[in-house]
């Protein structure tokens, strides 16, 4: 197979939604693919001085035949999960493949992505993280997960 390659992106939209109680970013991102045999295959986001960067992939398998005029391609629409986290309050720019936009990052949102650490956003305020140990039960492949046996099981061999 030949390399990704960008795909064509004629629009892009921010999409900004509370989740459970915390923000949840998506790019919604429009185009048409270089030919019907194309799939998108892949996407990249970078960010560079407070600018989000949204690179979409797509892949030709090939021997697949492109068509004389991108604008007859197929088109898709995308929807892309955005990285928030760190992001200050205000006006941010976000480009797709070179077609760009703004969202607004409230002073609310903004707060919640400085203040969650991902690895304590589950515990109690109070309570220091530890590490627990959950106890399994050693079995073997194929018997049942009791630790009673049964003269009468079906597994037993005689």
């Amino acid at each position: 197979m030949p390399p990704p390659q960008k795909a064509l992106v004629e629009s892009v939209e921010v999409e900004i939604r509370d989740f459970q109680g915390r923000p949840d970013a998506f790019a919604v991102v429009k185009g048409r693919l270089s030919s019907n045999a194309a799939q998108l295959v892949d996407h990249q986001q970078s960010r560079e001085d407070g600018r989000l960067y949204l690179e979409v992939l797509e892949q030709t398998p090939r021997g697949a035949s492109l068509l004389p005029n991108l604008t007859e391609g197929a088109p898709f629409q995308a929807r892309i999960p955005i990285e928030l986290l760190g992001l200050e309050p205000g006006v941010h720019a976000l480009s797709a493949n070179g077609v760009e936009t703004t969202f607004e990052l409230d002073p609310v949102h903004a707060q919640f992505l400085s203040e969650v650490n991902p690895a304590s956003a589950n515990a109690a305020p109070d309570e220091p993280l530890k590490d627990e140990l959950v106890p399994i039960e050693e079995t073997v492949w194929g018997s049942p997960a009791t630790t009673e046996t049964s003269a009468e099981s079906p597994l037993k061999s005689e």
